[in-house]
């Protein structure tokens, strides 16, 4: 039993180092490094948001405009999406999605299954 709770300390142990070891400090890393790590994270937020429910955007991969900023098209509420409602409602969708639609500008009033 002593040998089982060793084994598994010491396994503990190691995967919380590995982790300290992989988490580099933020400062420590180039420009590059950083701005690959922000936008993990914000997409990984996006993605926990679309889970939540709070994020109902009309392109694959979704917008990041409404997440990033509070506008229009998001009620003025940060981290949220609400531009698969909008066309729903017959209404326009956030620039980076009528982009990612095609539409250039026209206005989205297609179907919100996209």
């Amino acid at each position: 039993m002593f040998r089982v709770l060793i084994t598994i300390s010491v396994f503990l142990i190691g995967i919380t180092a590995g982790l300290m070891l992989s988490s580099d400090k933020f400062e420590s890393l180039s420009a590059q490094e950083m701005q690959q790590r922000i936008v993990d994270e914000r997409d990984f937020a996006i993605q926990k948001a679309v889970e939540d429910g709070d994020y109902h955007c009309c392109i694959e991969p979704p917008c990041t405009m409404c997440f990033m900023e509070a506008n229009e098209w998001n009620n003025y509420t940060v981290g949220t999406c609400a531009c698969d409602d909008l066309i729903a409602q017959g209404k326009e969708a956030c620039p980076q999605c009528q982009r990612g639609l095609g539409l250039n500008g026209e206005g989205a009033t297609c179907d919100s299954n996209l």
